[in-house]
């Protein structure tokens, strides 16, 4: 499921469990992107947060880790508090990114039962229309 604000763009799979969108990873995700917005303006761009959250609204009880940084966020559900985040990044790229990459199977043991990825919309720049020569 993919939904827009006018800062955020939203891209989430369905839970494993459930069969459908989480609403506590959706609110999860809208508080780490408010907390990461308002933070921009006393951090570098460079700026990196890792966590982990219980996601008390889950039905599933599920545990959630995250990494977020000024220009995107990842949270994954149903993971060990103590999982490494890299392996799991590798596999969201398989997911939500549009280019093509591969990972050896086994790198990721226990996928997670969902993810989001939150794209922090830019504001586009204005630019110039080329003089056009009439001839």
């Amino acid at each position: 499921m993919i939904w827009k604000t006018k800062t955020h763009e939203y891209s989430a799979t369905v839970c494993q469990l459930t069969g459908k969108t989480c609403p506590a990873l959706a609110r999860l995700a809208r508080s780490i992107s408010e907390a990461v917005t308002h933070a921009t303006s006393a951090t570098s761009d460079d700026f990196e947060v890792e966590g982990s959250s219980e996601l008390s609204h889950c039905a599933e009880g599920c545990h959630a880790i995250f990494r977020a940084r000024s220009d995107s966020i990842r949270i994954f559900c149903g993971t060990h508090p103590e999982a490494a985040i890299e392996p799991l990044n590798g596999y969201a790229d398989l997911i939500f990114e549009n280019t093509f990459s591969a990972m050896p199977s086994g790198v990721v043991k226990n996928p997670p039962c969902a993810m989001i990825q939150v794209s922090t919309i830019r504001p586009r720049k204005p630019v110039c229309a080329p003089a056009q020569i009439s001839i």
